[in-house]
């Protein structure tokens, strides 16, 4: 068999194997893109991680010594607030030090400093054991680990050839008589987008660990169940309702406080709301009471047969 036989049986003519070196270039560009893109994120994360700590360490030192101190020590306060000022900018600052941090500033009360110490320190150890973990996924990874990291630059290649080949099923579908007023060519290819957009999400969003299983769970599912249109195609419209309804159920789950972000025990918020409440009490018991409270007692009147001197 010759090289034009070969090619006319495999890929029909000379236009389908420049088709074919044509996708194959552009998903290996893809691959080589996102696999550079994922490795500056990861060397973004790192020195994320390196910043804030070297901010938090600059700090803990002095932190500690001050509330450590004897009543006559002279420790300079002035370097103290500047160092809580810089913690400020770190790259990987938590809304519970930021709110320990501003209310330290702003009432200069030295019981909270241990407080505040120990808050930081518990960040220093996340941010250290996150580190390590990430160190180890890079320099040793496992069977796993390797596999998948070989793996992740392909996702978005093959999101972007699925896209492309939904699209022309759409259009072949549209090319057919009365393909234009058929409601489940429509929604059959909203579906496999929304499906293709999850499926993208669910392996190349690892910033998700705050939702965990929730995020996961309803992409896994707005994923799977586009499913069931490779069995019947009719069903593409319920597809496409259960779909948006997991959607919205996404928004219902997010919309909550997480536990970092409810107000802490000294948090302005609640300082606030009580610094306020026992005031508006205490002018409604005031109000309440003044009707009922006598009138002071008037000085007597001066006349002559109290308070005044007789002539004799």
């Amino acid at each position: 068999m010759s090289l034009a036989e070969w090619i006319d049986t495999f890929f029909g003519s000379m236009e389908g194997l420049l088709a074919v070196m044509l996708a194959a270039a552009v998903f290996l560009g893809l691959y080589i893109y996102c696999a550079t893109r994922l490795q500056a994120a990861r060397t973004e994360t790192l020195e994320r991680i390196r910043q804030s700590l070297t901010l938090y360490t600059q700090l803990a030192g002095p932190l500690t010594a001050y509330i450590d101190r004897s009543d006559d020590a002279d420790l300079p306060d002035e370097h103290l607030l500047s160092l809580l000022q810089e913690c400020k900018a770190a790259d990987r600052l938590t809304i519970d030090l930021l709110q320990q941090i501003d209310t330290y500033l702003r009432d200069r009360d030295d019981s909270r400093l241990p407080h505040l110490s120990k808050i930081l320190e518990r960040e220093m150890n996340r941010l250290v054991k996150e580190r390590s973990e990430l160190l180890r996924r890079i320099e040793n990874p496992g069977w796993g680990s390797g596999l998948w990291m070989l793996l992740k630059p392909a996702v978005p290649g093959v999101s972007f050839a699925a896209a492309v080949f939904w699209t022309f099923r759409l259009i072949s579908e549209l090319r057919s008589p009365g393909g234009w007023g058929h409601l489940e060519v429509w929604t059959l290819w909203l579906t496999c987008m929304i499906a293709t957009i999850s499926f993208y999400r669910l392996l190349m969003d690892s910033k998700r660990r705050s939702l965990g299983i929730v995020f996961y769970g309803l992409h896994l599912l707005i994923a799977s169940i586009a499913l069931f249109n490779l069995v019947w195609v009719e069903a593409s419209v319920y597809v496409l309702a259960g779909q948006a309804l997991l959607y919205l159920t996404g928004f219902w789950f997010t919309s909550t406080r997480s536990r970092k972000e409810r107000p802490y025990a000294g948090n302005p918020e609640l300082l606030n709301m009580y610094m306020e409440q026992p005031a508006s009490v205490t002018d409604d018991h005031n109000r309440a009471d003044a009707p009922a409270l006598s009138p002071p007692n008037s000085l007597p009147p001066r006349d002559g047969s109290s308070g005044g001197k007789t002539r004799s």
